[in-house]
C-alpha cells in the first residue's frame, strides 16, 4: 500500500518532468537530457519494481570449494589405499616371478662383500721346503736348490734341513733316465747329507732313516766290497729309525727291500764276505 502510493507519485512527477525535457533530434534517434531528467532516472533505479524490470549484469556465483577430508577423518580412505597397495604388490611380484621363470632377466641380488681374511703368518723356511715338497707339481729342482743353499748358508748343521736335502737329492736322481751319469753323483751327494744330520742329531729317527735309505741307494754304483761294508751300516740304521718311529711305512719299506737285497747274496758274494770281513753279510731277521 505505501509502496503503491509511492510508486504513483513517482509517476506523476515522472509525466510533469517529461513535459520539460527538451528533445533534440539526432541521426540515429531521440537523446533526452537535463538535470530533471538525470534525476528522475536515478529515482527510478532506486525503486525496487524498477530494479525488476531494468536488468543489472549478474555476476556468476562462486562455487565454493569441496571440504578438505584428511586420512584421520575418513580411515575408511587409508584401508582402500593400503588395500590397493597390497594387491598392486602382488601383482607386481607375480610378473617378475614369471620373467626370471623364463630367463628372461635375473633378480637382483646384493653382492656379498667378502669377509677380511685374517693375516696368516709368514710361512717358515721348513714350511716352504715340505710345501714344495708336497707340491703335484714337479718342483724337485727348485727344492734342491734352495736346499742346498741351505746347508752351505747354514752356521751350524741343521737336522731339519740336511735330512730333507738327502731326500730332495734322492728324488732328482730317482727322476733322471737310468743310465743318466747325473744320478751317481746326487745320490752320494744325498749320503753326505745324510751322514751329517744322524751325526750332529743319532736320536732323530728321520735322520736315521734318511741314512739307512741312502746307504741302501749307493748300492747301486759300489763294488761288492763296499756293498758289503755298507750293509751292516744299512742295518743299524734302519734298526735305529724303526725304534723311533715304529709307525713309520718309509722305514719298514726300507727294511723289507734290504731284507731281500741280503736274501739275494749269491754264494760267491758270501764266500768273498767271509774271505774279507771274516763273516758273511748281516742276517735278514726282519
Amino acid at each position: 500500500c505505501c509502496c503503491t502510493m509511492r510508486f504513483f507519485a513517482v509517476l506523476v512527477a515522472t509525466t510533469h518532468a517529461l513535459h520539460a525535457v527538451t528533445v533534440t533530434p539526432r541521426r540515429h534517434g531521440v537523446v533526452c537530457h537535463g538535470k530533471k531528467t538525470n534525476a528522475l532516472l536515478g529515482a527510478l533505479r532506486r525503486v525496487p519494481l524498477v530494479k525488476r524490470v531494468v536488468p543489472q549484469k549478474k555476476h556468476a556465483p562462486r562455487t565454493p570449494p569441496p571440504p578438505e577430508t584428511s586420512v584421520e577423518a575418513a580411515p575408511e580412505i587409508a584401508e582402500l589405499i593400503d588395500a590397493e597397495a597390497d594387491e598392486a604388490a602382488k601383482v607386481l611380484e607375480a610378473v617378475v616371478q614369471q620373467v626370471v621363470e623364463r630367463g628372461v632377466a635375473v633378480p637382483y641380488e646384493k653382492p656379498v662383500e667378502p669377509e677380511p681374511k685374517p693375516e696368516q703368518p709368514e710361512e717358515s723356511q721348513i714350511e716352504r721346503f715340505d710345501r714344495l715338497h708336497a707340491s703335484p707339481l714337479d718342483r724337485t729342482d727348485e727344492l734342491l736348490k734352495l736346499l742346498r743353499d741351505a746347508s752351505r748358508d747354514t752356521n751350524a748343521v741343521d737336522v731339519a734341513i740336511e735330512w730333507r736335502y738327502a731326500r730332495a737329492c734322492l728324488d732328482a736322481s730317482n727322476a733322471l733316465p737310468e743310465k743318466d751319469a747325473k744320478r751317481e753323483g746326487l745320490t752320494f751327494e744325498g749320503l753326505r747329507a745324510a751322514e751329517r744330520a744322524a751325526a750332529l742329531a743319532p736320536e732323530n729317527g728321520l735322520a736315521q732313516k734318511w741314512l739307512g735309505v741312502m746307504l741302501g741307494s749307493v748300492g747301486d754304483f759300489q763294488t761288492t766290497k763296499e756293498k758289503i761294508r755298507n750293509s751292516y751300516k744299512v742295518r743299524e740304521a734302519l734298526d735305529a729309525a724303526y725304534k723311533l718311529r715304529p709307525d713309520d711305512a718309509t722305514v719298514a719299506l726300507a727294511l723289507g727291500q734290504w731284507c731281500l737285497k741280503v736274501a739275494g747274496v749269491s754264494f760267491v758274494e758270501r764266500g768273498l764276505a767271509r774271505a774279507i770281513f771274516g763273516g758273511g753279510p748281516p742276517p735278514a731277521g726282519h
